[in-house]
C-alpha cells in the first residue's frame, strides 16, 4: 500500500478552504486517503483573490493585515493550523503547496539597470541596457520585521516584466542588472533559450542571502505548521542546483523523512527523467505525459490503443519517483495547460492511477467532491 493524495483544492475554489477541510476531514479518511495536498497558504498580492501563486509575503500565513485583508482567500493563520492539525488527528499526511520562483505586489520602487529579452528567446538581448524604475522592493511595513527582517530588492531578484522608463510605463521580460550578473542562471530549463524567468519579480537564486533568507524561512513555516511534506511549483524556472541545497537542508537540518513532490511540467518523459537524475532522485516528480496520455484517450476515444496508455509514461519508468495524476488546477477549462481530461473516460484513468503496481497517485478535488463520479470511483477503491 503506498497511499493515495488528494488534492484538495481547485482554480474556481470560492474560499474558506481550511475550515471546509476541517468539516470532511473524517469523510475524506474513511474514503481511504493518506495525504492531503493544499495550495500555498501565504498572503498574496490580490489579497483574498489571490490563489496563493502570486505570492506577496512567505511570512504571513493569514495574520497580518496587508494587501486590505488579515485572512488569506482560504483562511487565517489559525484556522491553516487546524486544519493541519485536523488533517493529523485523522491519520493524514499534509502537504504544502510552495511557490518559491516570484514575488508581486511590492512595496516600493527602485532604480535599477536593466536590459529587454526576446520573450521567444530569452539569451537574445534587446537594445542596450537603461536605467528604470522598478517595482522590486518588499518591505512589508505592516509586518514591521516580525519572523524575519530581510528585505527584498533588486539584489534579490533576477528579472522584471513591467518597468518605467521615462515616466513612461514598459512592458516586456528585463534582464535585471544586480551584483549576481547581467545574464540568466543557467541550471534551469533551456526551453525558450532560458526558462530563468517566469512572472512577477523573479527571484534570483544566486544570490547566498536570498538562499539563506529561504533556508530560514523554510525552516520557520515547517516547525510553526507541522506539515510532512511540500509540493514544489514551476521547477522549470528554478536553479536544480538551489533545490538540491534547499532539499537537502530540510532532510538534513529539520525532517529527515520529508516528503517533497515537484512539478516540472514536461510532456515528454525523457525531459522529466533527466531531471530527476539530475536532482540525483531526492523529490518526486509528476506524471505529466500520463496526464497527457489520458487526455489524449479521452478525445480520441476508439481510436486509442488503451494497451499503450502507460507507454512514455513517468509511472512505467520510475514509479517509485512518480505521482501520477487525472487532473490539477492548471489543466482545468481557460487555464493555460488546460487540458481537461474528458468526463467519460476519468473513472478509467483514475482505474489505472489507483491499480498500478508501486504508484503513489493524486485525486483531484472536482473529480471528488464536485462532481457525479463518486460512485464510480468507490467502485476502484484502493
Amino acid at each position: 500500500m503506498n497511499g493515495v493524495i488528494i488534492q484538495f483544492f481547485h482554480w474556481y475554489h470560492p474560499g474558506n478552504l481550511w475550515n471546509e477541510f476541517i468539516e470532511k476531514a473524517e469523510y475524506v479518511k474513511d474514503l481511504g486517503f493518506t495525504a492531503v495536498w493544499f495550495p500555498q497558504a501565504v498572503k498574496c498580492e490580490l489579497g483574498t483573490e489571490g490563489r496563493g501563486y502570486d505570492v506577496y509575503d512567505l511570512y504571513d500565513l493569514g495574520e497580518f493585515d496587508q494587501k486590505g485583508t488579515v485572512a488569506t482567500r482560504y483562511g487565517t493563520k489559525q484556522e491553516y493550523l487546524d486544519a493541519v492539525k485536523k488533517a493529523h488527528d485523522c491519520g493524514l499526511h499534509f502537504y504544502a503547496d510552495v511557490v518559491l520562483n516570484h514575488r508581486m505586489g511590492p512595496d516600493e520602487t527602485e532604480k535599477v539597470t536593466v536590459q529587454q529579452v526576446n520573450e521567444e528567446d530569452r539569451t537574445e538581448f534587446i537594445g542596450e541596457p537603461f536605467e528604470a524604475e522598478s517595482w522590486t522592493k518588499f518591505t512589508y511595513p505592516e509586518r514591521a520585521g516580525k519572523y524575519s527582517e530581510f528585505i527584498w530588492d533588486h539584489q534579490c531578484f533576477s528579472g522584471i516584466d513591467f518597468v518605467k522608463k521615462d515616466n513612461e510605463d514598459q512592458k516586456g521580460i528585463f534582464k535585471i542588472f544586480n551584483e549576481s550578473g547581467t545574464s540568466w542562471n543557467d541550471a534551469v530549463s533551456h526551453q525558450l533559450g532560458n526558462y530563468d524567468y517566469l512572472m512577477g519579480a523573479d527571484v534570483e537564486f544566486r544570490n547566498p542571502h536570498v538562499v539563506q533568507e529561504l533556508k530560514k524561512w523554510i525552516k520557520w513555516y515547517i516547525d510553526t505548521t507541522k506539515v510532512d511534506g511540500l509540493r514544489l511549483d514551476a521547477l522549470k524556472h528554478i536553479s536544480s542546483d538551489f533545490l538540491k541545497e534547499f532539499i537537502e537542508f530540510i532532510r538534513e537540518e529539520i525532517v529527515d523523512d520529508f516528503f517533497c513532490v515537484g512539478e516540472f511540467w514536461k510532456d515528454k518523459v525523457d525531459k522529466i527523467s533527466g531531471f530527476s537524475e539530475k536532482m540525483n532522485h531526492i523529490l518526486s516528480s509528476f506524471d505529466v505525459p500520463l496526464h497527457y496520455k489520458f487526455f489524449q484517450a479521452s478525445t480520441e476515444g476508439n481510436n486509442f490503443d488503451l494497451s499503450k496508455i502507460l507507454e512514455g509514461s513517468f509511472l512505467a519508468q520510475n514509479p517509485v519517483s512518480s505521482v501520477s495524476f487525472v487532473g490539477n488546477h492548471d489543466t482545468q477549462k481557460l487555464q493555460a495547460l488546460e487540458s481537461t481530461v474528458e468526463d467519460w473516460f476519468r473513472p478509467i484513468a483514475y482505474t489505472i492511477i489507483l491499480l498500478s503496481e508501486k504508484r503513489y497517485p493524486c485525486v483531484f478535488y472536482p473529480d471528488l467532491l464536485e462532481r457525479n463520479i463518486q460512485t464510480k470511483m468507490e467502485m476502484v477503491r484502493w
